[in-house]
């Protein structure tokens, strides 16, 4: 699969003045950043009227960012008009079961579509498509398509492009190509981003207690696997009300595991009402996308997630861990 250059799809986005967008389902900090970058574009440079929705809720600390008012959260981009469109634009949605949090895969959309991404498993689904599966985060994509079609880059939409460029390489630490992370960062900050007031204060250092509580619950309950050198826990439903956890928030806990010593890799599980949703993390070149892929789910080789339907959290491990062995270890 090709992707069409970004001079084509900057033209084509330029043709239309109605245009639909959605934050993935459950979202992080390089949805919310990619999304508004482009929306703060398309209204600033080419006068657009953007409508940007998202069914899933963003963590605690990200809700607060000013431009996170700029989505309309808890509306699903199936619940919009989509006649009234000329295109939609959907931006870090790795497959088209990302796209709709209500519907799923079952989501149909005639509208013409703009697909710019940067995960491993993207199968091409837009009629215009950008995948950069080396980048590191979908930020990044963007400073790039924003370079190549000559936007200016002014402090708001350099902080909007960070937050998705710091938090998706996990502040310069994951191994997805960190040098491009560290360089498109010096580039924003450069370009009038505050990496301390824009990023670290907000973002980093405000970490609800309940947050930390669900780390510290993770490692809790941490077993180890010494044949696979894996790691891996779980959280019940009745954890996750507790604390009082939405769907991204969960997703957060994985990143606090993957750095343990002994693991070549690690695992965690979030019991929910209706299924059980599963992260893969690897910090010592194993590809946990084909392990994912073989659950369901995908994403990128160090980085990884998938959907179980419900069962017991302990028959849900077991069934990880022996399609792990089914499909056996494979290196990056």
């Amino acid at each position: 699969m090709e992707n069409n250059s970004f001079n084509e799809i900057w033209a084509k986005i330029k043709k239309c003045k109605n245009i639909a967008m959605t934050l993935h389902s459950v979202p992080d900090g390089d949805s919310l950043g990619c999304c508004t970058a482009m929306k703060y574009i398309l209204e600033r440079d080419l006068i657009c009227n953007v409508k940007l929705v998202s069914y899933d809720n963003v963590s605690e600390n990200l809700s607060k960012l000013e431009y996170s008012k700029e989505v309309e959260f808890g509306k699903d981009i199936s619940d919009l008009n989509l006649v009234d469109f000329d295109c939609v634009i959907f931006l870090d949605c790795g497959s088209w079961k990302n796209v709709s949090g209500k519907l799923g895969e079952n989501f149909k959309l005639k509208n013409f579509i703009i697909n710019i991404d940067h995960h491993d498993s993207n199968s091409y689904y837009g009629n215009l498509n950008y995948v950069d599966s080396m980048a590191p985060s979908a930020c990044s994509v963007l400073v790039d398509f924003f370079k190549s079609n000559g936007i200016k880059f002014d402090r708001e939409l350099s902080r909007r492009l960070l937050l998705g460029v710091c938090t998706d390489s996990g502040f310069f630490e994951y191994d997805s190509l960190p040098e491009k992370a560290l360089s498109d960062a010096v580039f924003l900050i450069g370009h009038g981003a505050d990496y301390l007031n824009d990023i670290l204060r907000p973002v980093l250092y405000t970490q609800p207690f309940r947050i930390i509580k669900y780390f510290g619950l993770l490692f809790n309950k941490l077993k180890y696997d010494s044949e696979l050198k894996c790691g891996y826990t779980s959280i019940t439903l009745a954890d996750v009300k507790r604390l009082g956890l939405n769907k991204a928030e969960t997703r957060l806990g994985i990143n606090e595991l993957q750095f343990i010593g002994e693991c070549d890799f690690v695992f965690n599980l979030i019991e929910w009402e209706n299924e059980i949703k599963g992260s893969f993390r690897s910090k010592k070149g194993v590809n946990v996308a084909i392990l994912a892929k073989e659950l369901g789910g995908g994403g990128h080789k160090a980085a990884a997630a998938f959907v179980l339907k419900k069962m017991p959290l302990d028959q849900a491990e077991k069934f990880v861990l022996d399609s792990v062995r089914r499909v056996g270890i494979k290196k990056i």
